[in-house]
């Protein structure tokens, strides 16, 4: 296959841009003269070595790099020097073996139909050769072109000795229909990272109860690193039970698992189906609920039996590792944790409940460390969330958790010269929401409401109460003429 000619500017490995079209012979790489040269083998697998791992004075773009190493795969003499070049192509990424393997198809395909052999008996025959690369080939071909009877010939690659091969073929055994679980198991042991990461993704894409019940597993008893890559994965799984176990790894020792798992549930509720928001919101209260109880101290650390919810979700918010957490996925969170603050109802802080004994100073910090005041704070830090329709939805929350300091609070950000002007808006709506609220639940309390069944029901009751009414005004005149608001009757 020639080598890409591109006009376009590309980037190379040393980060200088380059017009390919216009490079000079003193520029090409040593190691494309000696492939041309049709050096021996020893010398030409020594070029292909290099061009897999290029120096930055190398000046040529890494297409052109891929280019002329999938040139030598193809049509190189020796075994050697082809499985070199599919080594230097797998070290400058996935996407270039899989393009060998469309490569290798096409060409296939070209020959006359006589010879016998399509792509899939191709890759089963390199899946046993003695070269590593030519078998990690192997398995990305039959995971790309092979069928059902290909699904035996990868499961029995899963003890290979190459790492690469092994992870390659149990993700070809997932996306070929393979369903039995049990092969697995033992990849989730291994040491190996890259073939650990493997096989939780072949369990996921399999995703059947039996592959829930195996991940599961992993995350009761496996190191720390398998835990935090299996919950990570879970979402992927749009089960019931995967939301169970991910609800139960939001109490790991691991503060690293828990917030992964976090990340993973809400991810699971935001684009699935199996769960609804509804239910999850309701666990999750009754979790908060308990850790309040048991700890009377919201925000310490967690527990397996009571997990900080609120903190965890606050993370998935506001946090900034925000990285594996899609919009979607911030916006749920963000409404759960509305929903925690409204469900942590009022407290005596909040109420002004002994203000003569506490203080003002006390109360402030009785109210920053209550279950509504801690995730208030929370929703306070979203107004100012980078996606809008995550600080808006903090927004919508606000006023239904609101109290003096929280609006203090609010009042502090729109005029503080660093907020950022959307943000300065969003709080001042906040606020003039809380004071309609407020002058509302005013009126509310002021107006009294009688049911009533018959029109007779109402004479009657407002006998007795003028009557009563009477009593009353007698005694407001000889106290001054107060009336219940405590203002006098005049103002």
């Amino acid at each position: 296959m020639a080598g890409s000619d591109s006009g376009d500017a590309e980037r190379d490995s040393g980060g200088r841009d380059t017009q390919s079209g216009e490079r000079s012979e003193n520029t090409r790489p040593e190691a494309f003269a000696l492939l041309d040269e049709r050096t021996d083998p020893a010398t030409r697998k020594e070029a292909v070595e290099a061009l897999g791992n290029p120096s930055s004075s190398m000046a040529t773009s890494e297409r052109e790099i891929a280019d002329r190493l999938l040139r030598v795969a193809l049509t190189d003499d020796d075994a050697g020097v082809r499985a070199e070049a599919i080594d230097s192509l797998y070290f400058h990424g996935d996407r270039y073996l899989d393009e060998l393997v469309q490569q290798v198809a096409a060409r296939l395909h070209q020959r006359e139909s006589g010879t016998g052999r399509d792509p899939e008996e191709l890759f089963a025959r390199w899946l046993t050769s003695e070269f590593g690369e030519y078998r990690m080939v192997g398995a990305t071909g039959l995971a790309s072109v092979g069928t059902e009877r290909s699904i035996a010939v990868v499961r029995d690659a899963f003890d290979d000795g190459d790492p690469r091969v092994q992870a390659r073929s149990v993700r070809a055994y997932a996306e070929l229909g393979g369903e039995a679980v049990e092969p697995i198991r033992g990849l989730l042991g291994t040491t190996n990272a890259l073939v650990r990461r493997a096989a939780v993704d072949a369990l996921v894409a399999i995703g059947t109860a039996d592959a829930v019940d195996l991940l599961s597993t992993a995350v009761d008893v496996g190191d720390e690193g398998l835990r935090r890559l299996t919950v990570e994965r879970l979402h992927g799984i749009d089960r019931r039970d995967a939301a169970e176990t991910l609800c139960d790894s939001l109490g790991d020792p691991s503060p690293a698992v828990r917030y992964a798992a976090t990340v993973s549930l809400v991810r699971l509720v935001a684009e699935g189906e199996a769960v609804r928001g509804r239910e999850l919101r309701e666990r999750l209260v009754s979790t908060a609920a308990d850790r309040a109880e048991t700890d009377g101290a919201p925000g310490t650390a967690s527990d397996d039996r009571h997990p900080d919810v609120g903190r965890l979700l606050a993370e998935v918010v506001t946090g900034d590792r925000s990285d594996r957490a899609t919009a979607a996925t911030e916006r749920c969170a963000a409404w759960l944790l509305g929903e925690l603050a409204v469900a942590a109802g009022s407290d005596p802080c909040e109420t002004g409940a002994d203000d003569a004994d506490r203080g003002a100073t006390g109360k402030i910090e009785a109210e920053s460390r209550s279950e509504r005041g801690v995730a208030v704070s929370w929703l306070l830090d979203a107004l100012d969330h980078a996606d809008g329709q995550t600080a808006d939805i903090a927004a919508a929350y606000l006023p239904s958790a609101a109290t003096p300091n929280v609006e203090r609070a609010l009042r502090e950000l729109a005029d503080d010269p660093a907020t950022r002007p959307e943000t300065k808006r969003r709080a001042r709506r906040v606020v003039r929401r809380i004071k309609r609220q407020t002058a509302a639940s005013a009126v509310d309390r002021a107006i009294e409401y009688v049911y009533v069944r018959w029109p007779a029901d109402y004479t009657d009751r407002h006998e007795a109460r003028t009557t009563e009414s009477d009593t009353r005004t007698t005694g407001e005149e000889a106290s001054g003429g107060r009336d219940a608001t405590g203002l006098t009757r005049d103002e």
